[in-house]
């Protein structure tokens, strides 16, 4: 799914939420371990504040929106991107979408880390990083896009790192099996 289509959904359901933001929270959500259908739905009521029949009415999309975003964190060849608007959108405005998925990714990794957890110095300085881009100034000078671009990389980079040291898959915390 698209930012746009991301978009059209949010329009479709008559919600008044940021693409970016709810892309960022699912994906802190994400970080630390897969959400079964139950906490999907806990996140999409409490992010989204959707009635039962709404979620219900959507389920699917979200479902496979949640999926496709955890493929996108797990892979290895490192193909996730935060979903942030098209390159159309005036600088200033793609940066303040850049603010609300660091913003929101944070938000999500907070709601879902276990107390007991001990993040590393390179996970605790990256969710420090993102903690700051999400209050990213937009005011630009004459090398804006590069410097957009960089922030972007990094962002990606910075979620990875986290991602794989946050996320326990369900399969390999399971105990080996000896045969």
């Amino acid at each position: 799914m698209t930012f746009d289509q991301l978009e059209a959904l949010f329009f479709d359901l008559d919600l008044d939420a940021n693409p970016s933001g709810f892309h960022g929270f699912l994906c802190g959500t994400l970080s630390c371990g897969p959400l079964d259908t139950l906490t999907l739905r806990e996140v999409l009521d409490h992010w989204l504040t959707l009635s039962p029949e709404r979620i219900s009415a959507a389920e699917a999309s979200f479902q496979a929106f949640c999926s496709a975003s955890l493929a996108n964190l797990a892979d290895p060849t490192f193909v996730f991107q935060p979903m942030l608007p098209n390159d159309d959108l005036p600088l200033p405005e793609r940066l303040v979408a850049v603010g609300a998925w660091c913003g929101s990714y944070v938000s999500g990794v907070a709601e879902r880390l276990q107390s007991d957890t001990d993040v590393s110095g390179d996970g605790a300085e990256a969710l420090r990083d993102l903690t700051a881009i999400a209050q990213v100034s937009i005011d630009v000078d004459g090398d804006g896009e590069r410097d957009y671009w960089e922030l972007v990389e990094y962002v990606r980079i910075a979620v990875q790192l986290i991602f794989d040291e946050l996320h326990v898959d369900e399969e390999s915390s399971q105990p080996p099996t000896f045969h």
